[in-house]
């Protein structure tokens, strides 16, 4: 694998030896990608925040400490989108770094995203793994959340529904009426509004084996959990409050 073609879409040297070396050993703590990725003691948590903040590492924390591990590759057709002219030879190597990643470890329980870079990594993995005909769970939605990212979110729904996938709906009472109505209108989609006296100041999205809390504001984050029993308890509470709230 050639690094220099992952540079023209804006990796440092650094970045892409790190990402490589994760996509190839899996979840890893720092001691084994200082060894591997042949990266210095101290610029290893530099380089690994700023693949974080892009969207291209997960990162895991543990009772002895934190261990990092790449995304899908297909994280990096985003940057992708912004370098287009100069990278024609990118879109051909992510077969090639989906290979590199089937010798990984299973992924981990949980991590955290940063940016909105990693609210988009949560996002479209989410929507590569739910098939035809499963159900989507958003729960909150607070008006934060239109305020960042509305014209991706519109985006996403799109090809959520191309798909086939369903998606239930809860807001928050302050909402954007405007978005409320047009959301009404969408296939395969279900809406209610929250009562007043319940607002949550985070965005919380539910699949059939995953949970993530979206914070917005100055640093946004998306903390993942990977567990099915988990989201399992966190469906059987959204449909609770789903009986509670109205059309």
């Amino acid at each position: 694998m050639n690094d220099e073609i992952l540079e023209k879409i804006g990796l440092t040297n650094a970045e892409s030896r790190v990402y490589l070396t994760l996509l190839r050993i899996g979840k890893s703590t720092i001691g084994d990608i200082i060894k591997e990725a042949n990266v210095s003691n101290s610029k290893v948590y530099d380089i690994l925040d700023r693949l974080n903040k892009k969207g291209l590492v997960g990162i895991t924390k543990e009772n002895n400490g934190r261990t990092f591990e790449a995304k899908n590759p297909s994280r990096l057709k985003d940057l992708i989108e912004t370098k287009k002219n100069e990278i024609n030879d990118v879109e051909e190597i992510l077969p090639e770094l989906d290979e590199i990643s089937k010798f990984a470890e299973p992924t981990q329980e949980a991590e955290i995203l940063q940016g909105v870079s990693g609210i988009k990594t949560f996002t479209e993995d989410i929507l590569e793994k739910l098939d035809k005909d499963d159900t989507f769970y958003i729960l909150g939605a607070p008006k934060e959340s239109n305020e960042f990212l509305a014209p991706y979110f519109k985006e996403w729904h799109k090809k959520r529904i191309k798909k086939g996938i369903k998606c239930k709906i809860l807001y928050n009472h302050d909402f954007s009426k405007e978005w409320v109505e047009m959301r009404k209108k969408s296939p395969l989609t279900e809406v209610k509004i929250l009562p007043k006296i319940i607002r949550t100041p985070v965005l919380v999205d539910i699949s059939k084996d995953q949970v993530a809390t979206i914070l917005f504001g100055d640093k946004p984050q998306c903390i993942v959990i990977k567990n099915k029993k988990i989201a399992e308890s966190y469906i059987a509470y959204f449909n609770m409050l789903w009986k509670m709230s109205k059309k």
